[in-house]
């Protein structure tokens, strides 16, 4: 009984102390805006970075929602407070570890916002 606890609590303790077991990144999209831009007339603020992700337990339960394009480009675009995105190049990462899956969306793009 005795050796069935320091094995339980040594595996406990190594599954969450344990590194990543398998990384993966590969391109999903690359599009010209990430909306239909509504005028031609609008100046590029700059270079932003948005992202989303989500975690499942032991890759079967979902612990926080799932990742979304739509959040990363929203985040990438209120970075620099800004109204649209252009030149946008999305990508998908995942990440397993002994306790569960990490999955990573990265939106990079240049924010701009519309001349009024």
């Amino acid at each position: 009984m005795r050796f069935f606890c320091k094995l339980t609590i040594f595996l406990v303790v190594s599954a969450f102390f344990s590194g990543c077991l398998y990384s993966k990144s590969h391109p999903v999209a690359i599009e010209e805006s990430a909306a239909f831009l509504s005028s031609p007339n609008y100046e590029v603020i700059g270079e932003a970075e948005g992202s989303s992700s989500s975690f499942t337990l032991f890759s079967i339960f979902s612990v926080t929602p799932k990742v979304s394009i739509d959040e990363a480009i929203v985040d990438a675009i209120r970075s620099k407070g800004g109204d649209n995105l252009i030149e946008v190049k999305i990508t998908r990462e995942k990440r397993v570890y002994i306790i569960g899956t990490v999955d990573i969306v990265h939106v990079h793009g240049k924010v701009i916002r519309y001349y009024k």
